[in-house]
């Protein structure tokens, strides 16, 4: 085993300048991780090529029974979101939801965004009918382009948690069950925040 002048062995200086390293990489890491409410982010990628993106959830006013999730999902074979889920202990039901603007002859049942209390509302005019409401109804699926990506957003594509067991605080985590038709389920861990 060879010294250098420092008195420290080459195989124990390798292993501290590798530590050092990795060190710098996860500090990197977990900076780049932060978003400007303070809330952190995630990537949760699946050996299937699908990639999941900052997930999170609308922190809920209490007395409010309706929540939703947002992410970044991109597939780089391609894939189709079928199913979400959260545990009955958070929510009874989950949804995959679309905003669409509605015009007077969609008689769909579609929910009003107007009757959402924190719903993507983008005009913010709250119109209790006619051409132009913001609306949300359920879809069977959201199609993921190849090398591409679908952002689940506010006034787009989201997650609906419905009938809520308690009020979502900024800072909880909810866990969320994805089903695709390629990847199968994949298991995310969502932030609540405020905005």
């Amino acid at each position: 085993m060879s010294s250098n002048p420092e008195g420290i062995s080459v195989p124990t200086r390798v292993r501290l300048l590798s530590l050092v390293a990795a060190l710098a990489l996860t500090g990197a890491a977990v900076a780049g991780c932060g978003s400007s409410d303070g809330a952190t982010s995630a990537t949760t990628v699946a050996p299937e090529g699908v990639v999941i993106t900052d997930p999170w959830v609308r922190a809920t006013p209490g007395g409010s029974t309706l929540g939703a999730a947002y992410m970044t999902i991109s597939a780089s074979e391609g894939d189709r979101l079928v199913r979400a889920e959260v545990p009955t202990s958070i929510a009874t039901t989950t949804e995959v939801h679309e905003t669409v603007t509605s015009d007077s002859t969609d008689t769909d049942g579609a929910m009003g965004a107007s009757e959402v209390e924190g719903s993507e509302d983008t005009e913010g005019d709250g119109m209790g009918g006619g051409m132009g409401q913001m609306t949300m109804r359920e879809v069977s699926g959201v199609d993921i382009p190849a090398d591409g990506d679908v952002v689940l957003e506010p006034g787009g594509f989201h997650i609906m948690l419905i009938d809520l067991v308690a009020p979502l605080a900024a800072g909880e985590v909810v866990p969320i069950t994805l089903t695709f038709e390629k990847a199968g389920v994949i298991e995310v861990q969502a932030t609540v925040r405020s905005s």
